[in-house]
């Protein structure tokens, strides 16, 4: 029986739509059965689509940029299926190949000829209660435009600082080049367990700062101020009310991907630089 090749990809776009149709090709001359997303099957005209989460196959290619592997990490039933991730998107950190280089990298992962990449995932849990993970960040913006939060920070149940600030994003090293970099954050290397936590134009003098994950890491949305949103990457979660609590922990669940070369510090600081050059 042959192995199974599920395809995610970002809507919208005829471009993305024609190299769908090609990867399809390409699995399936390599002799893999292709299992695409349903949007992806009805848009591309390609049968046999299925929703991500009921996919069982033994690689995820991902048709986008870091929010389709985002997508991905959230919603893959089977945490432990890699991801080969082609950059059709902006940014890309989380990719690892372009297009036209598409058909070479799957002929190395059928060779085995590759390295996976592990990326741990961070558990939000709100009044104790889990809540979601994040691959990349967890961010509390206000509910209220032009107001700013106020926040307590507690580390291994002691308060370190209230800030004010129009938002925070607490970000795992995987996520530490997104968001948060642009914020003023470090970029953590990814064997790290440690979280940034980045205050967004903040009152305070200090804007981020690099904790363990281990520490019991505690943020508060106290009074005054608004209360406020909660987005996982990049996805809106709930409101978070004043006097009500976010803590965060290793999940024991982490996002794996198809490497060639390069680490994913490598990658990034590289394309940071080009970004730089080019802008």
């Amino acid at each position: 029986m042959p192995k199974v090749v599920g395809i995610l990809a970002k809507k919208g776009s005829k471009e993305i739509l024609t190299e769908a149709r090609k990867i399809h090709k390409i699995i399936e001359q390599h002799g893999f059965r292709f299992v695409p997303d349903e949007d992806l099957g009805r848009s591309a005209k390609i049968p046999g689509g299925k929703p991500l989460r009921r996919m069982e196959i033994e690689l995820l290619v991902t048709l986008g940029g870091d929010g389709t592997v985002l997508k991905a990490a959230k919603e893959m039933s089977r945490p432990k299926t890699p991801i080969l991730a082609v950059n059709m998107g902006r940014r890309g950190y989380l990719t690892e190949v372009e297009p036209s280089e598409f058909e070479a990298a799957f002929e190395k992962w059928e060779k085995g000829d590759y390295e996976l990449e592990e990326q741990w995932k961070l558990s939000v849990l709100h009044q104790n209660r889990f809540l979601g993970e994040a691959l990349n960040e967890a961010l509390l913006l206000p509910t209220i435009p032009a107001k700013m939060l106020n926040l307590n920070l507690t580390l291994r149940g002691k308060r370190v600082f209230q800030a004010r600030a129009d938002g925070i994003i607490v970000s795992t090293p995987t996520g530490s080049t997104a968001h948060s970099f642009s914020a003023g954050g470090p970029v953590l290397e990814t064997s790290m367990d440690s979280l940034s936590l980045t205050l967004i134009a903040p009152l305070q003098p200090v804007k981020s700062i690099v904790v363990p994950v281990k520490a019991g890491v505690q943020l508060s949305v106290v009074e005054p101020g608004p209360s406020a949103n909660l987005v996982i990457d990049g996805r809106l979660e709930r409101e978070i009310r004043i006097g009500q609590s976010l803590s965060f922990r290793k999940s024991g669940n982490s996002t794996f991907f198809v490497r060639f070369g390069d680490s994913f510090l490598q990658r990034s600081l590289r394309r940071l630089s080009s970004e730089r050059e080019n802008g």
